[in-house]
């Protein structure tokens, strides 16, 4: 039997019953223009896990959608809401397809570790359909609680994380491969978990060890004989006049209480007054200077005028 097929018989079986459909599942859409033949789908299985919490019996085709190419079905769960979730989707190719043959059903969102499958038959009765995408209520496209089978929850793959970088998804075998400075040990001990040890070593051939570790200036420890406190905070408060600002690499101090009162504009002008005012200055000494000579010359005149008028004395000789 090719892998990936069920027992013919009882797929052969079920072309001519509602399964994996319930009994009582219309397998009318929505609009009641497409009913899914019996010959289409013939067997689906899909596992859950036990930690969702979810009830097997309300999974239902939710959409099948038909193209020139091929078909595309999915399956959701009946949450109560208008737009029940997508919880998993098969895409079958229409040229590549023979009777009885499997398709993956990968999971979606809380169900994207989940992998089941589905296997279609003769597309005979469904080519007779018109092209097109048909939805399904929970009453048209219930499925038999066999093919939903509670599981518990293993690792199916594995995802790397890197900062803000996710990879894709890593499935089948993986191996763990040591980097640069790491030792990857395998531990098996019988009656234990397998378990891989990763220690972070130094040499064997790897990096070299920092040489700059000299080069490093030691670290503040007090300012002003005052520690941090047990976190490593130290705190610097201002006041109205100082306030601290942040810089590069450290802090100003600026003073705003004994910042000018005067822009450059009115120093400039102040200036050229006062400039004014010393030519004037300059001018008034000079014209004082003046009146002290003019003074001067004055009095000397009036002085001798004053002692003309005094006549000479005559001296006898006796």
């Amino acid at each position: 039997m090719p892998a990936g097929v069920w027992g013919r018989e009882w797929l052969n079986a079920n072309s001519q019953r509602a399964y994996p459909f319930t009994e009582d599942a219309t397998k009318t859409d929505t609009a009641s223009i497409f009913t899914v033949p019996d010959d289409f789908i013939l067997a689906l299985y899909f596992p859950i896990h036990a930690g969702l919490n979810v009830q097997p019996g309300r999974f239902f085709v939710r959409k099948i959608s038909i193209f020139g190419t091929g078909f595309n079905i999915a399956v959701a769960y009946d949450d109560g809401s208008s737009d029940p979730p997508i919880v998993a989707a098969a895409v079958i190719s229409r040229d590549t397809h023979t009777e009885y043959t499997s398709y993956v059903l990968p999971g979606q969102d809380d169900f994207d570790d989940s992998t089941g499958k589905i296997a279609i038959g003769r597309l005979n009765s469904i080519d007779s359909l018109p092209p097109g995408q048909y939805i399904f209520d929970y009453a048209d496209g219930k499925l038999e609680t066999d093919a939903i089978r509670p599981m518990i929850r293993d690792v199916r793959g594995l995802i790397t994380v890197n900062g803000a970088d996710r990879s894709a998804r890593l499935y089948g075998d993986i191996e763990f491969v040591a980097g640069s400075n790491i030792r990857l040990t395998p531990i098996v001990v019988l009656g234990q978990n397998p378990q891989i040890r990763i220690d972070a070593i130094d040499g064997e051939g790897l990096n070299e060890d920092c040489v700059c570790d000299d080069l490093v200036a030691p670290c503040i420890r007090t300012i002003n004989g005052i520690p941090p406190t047990n976190a490593g905070d130290f705190t610097l408060l201002g006041d109205e006049c100082l306030e601290l600002q942040p810089v590069a690499n450290g802090l100003r101090l600026q003073d705003k209480c004994s910042a000018p009162c005067c822009g450059c504009d009115e120093l400039e002008a102040l200036t050229n007054e006062l400039e004014i005012l010393g030519g004037g200055a300059i001018t008034v000494q000079g014209f004082v200077n003046r009146l002290e000579s003019e003074v001067t010359n004055m009095s000397q005149v009036v002085l001798g005028s004053v002692l003309a008028d005094d006549g000479c004395f005559t001296c006898s000789i006796i």
